[in-house]
C-alpha cells in the first residue's frame, strides 16, 4: 500500500466522521441532510478505493440521490 494511498484512506475516512458529527449536531434538519450527503460521498470514495465500484456507486445513486431527495421532500 503506498503512503499516497493510505492518506486518502485516512483523509476520507476523517471526512466521513467529521460530516457524520456535524450530521448530529445540526439544529437544521436541511444542513444536517447535506451533512449526511457528504458523509455519503465521503463512504463512497472510501468503497471505490477499496475497490468496490459497485458498491460506491450504489452509495452515491441510492442513499445519497434518492433517500435524500425523499428526506428533503418530506422535511419541505
Amino acid at each position: 500500500m503506498s503512503l499516497l494511498y493510505q492518506l486518502h484512506v485516512y483523509l476520507f475516512g476523517i471526512i466521513a466522521v467529521a460530516s457524520a458529527l456535524l450530521f448530529v449536531t445540526r439544529r437544521s434538519p436541511v444542513a444536517a441532510a447535506l451533512w449526511l450527503v457528504n458523509t455519503m460521498f465521503a463512504l463512497a470514495a472510501l468503497y471505490v478505493m477499496l475497490d468496490a465500484q459497485f458498491v460506491g456507486a450504489i452509495q452515491v445513486l441510492v442513499y445519497a440521490g434518492a433517500i435524500m431527495v425523499v428526506f428533503l421532500f418530506v422535511v419541505m
